[in-house]
């Protein structure tokens, strides 16, 4: 399996020049399966460089992909109106949403965004084709992949995966806060001796205090959760809007004095599992 960052950022975008090195776009992760499979997690600003490259790649061929959400906070699906693939009819895309019972709440999230008088085009018009899938917790088959689907502590609710192809393993939790003990273990289950582990890790354990009931976790919380579960190799990923690159360096640097193997994901970088 591939992965490719396409949005690193966490609450907000941040244009500006001292975060170009990892990246001012918010959450948005590609993983192409063993089978070529695209595997879309969350739907922020990245998404749209996504849609660019995979309309280049695939030219006048139909893309398929499957787009699955860890929650709807504006970060992670404010750039679903601009990612292009949505606009061609020979494209056909598979929303997922966890936890949310009924696919119509789905559908509400993602259409207000685009509802007059916000966006200019209804998310009912866009031309691809597109199926809405409500995903339980437990596991389930997707696309050439088996996906573990579990709760996680945050406001409004979010979700964290676990994806399983050919005896590799991808884990993706994002907006944890912890300290909840159902939610530790999962992040744990999900976690468990992963290939590549990508958590939130938004905050210093200084900042940490002042931020509790926000949802997130400082780096170090995200490195032990990692050392517990048996991560191979970490990616501290949703990287507060305030800390600019210097900073992530530095967080970084901190990080892997703790674990053999971690990373700060950077929009463009790509890992292959």
């Amino acid at each position: 399996m591939r992965v490719r960052f396409w949005g690193v950022r966490g609450s907000t975008p941040t244009p500006q020049t001292e975060n170009m090195g990892f990246g001012g776009n918010t959450s948005c992760v590609e993983i192409r399966t063993d089978g070529n499979q695209i595997l879309i997690f969350d739907g922020g600003t990245g998404i749209r460089l996504l849609g660019k490259v995979l309309e280049s790649e695939f030219g006048n061929q139909p893309i398929r992909g499957h787009i699955l959400f860890s929650h709807f906070h504006l970060d992670h699906i404010q750039g679903i109106p601009f990612f292009g693939p949505l606009y061609n009819p020979n494209n056909h895309f598979t929303f997922y949403f966890a936890g949310r019972r009924d696919a119509n709440l789905v559908m509400d999230a993602l259409s207000g965004m685009m509802a007059n008088p916000y966006f200019p085009v209804n998310m009912s018009k866009l031309p691809c084709s597109r199926e809405y899938v409500d995903l339980a917790e437990g596991t389930f088959d997707v696309a050439d992949t088996k996906i573990m689907v579990l709760p996680l502590d945050h406001p409004q609710g979010c979700v964290g995966y676990r994806i399983e192809q050919n005896g590799k393993t991808i884990s993706y939790c994002t907006d944890v806060e912890h300290g909840a003990d159902w939610s530790d273990r999962n992040v744990k289950t999900l976690a468990k001796d992963t290939d590549l582990f990508i958590v939130d890790s938004q905050y210093t354990p200084e900042e940490l205090p002042e931020h509790s009931g926000w949802g997130h976790s400082s780096w170090e919380q995200a490195i032990q959760s990692g050392i517990e579960a048996g991560a191979k190799k970490i990616a501290l990923y949703h990287h507060d809007p305030y800390h600019e690159d210097a900073a992530v360096e530095e967080i970084l640097s901190h990080a892997q004095k703790l674990h053999p193997d971690v990373i700060a994901a950077r929009e463009g970088l790509e890992v292959t599992i």
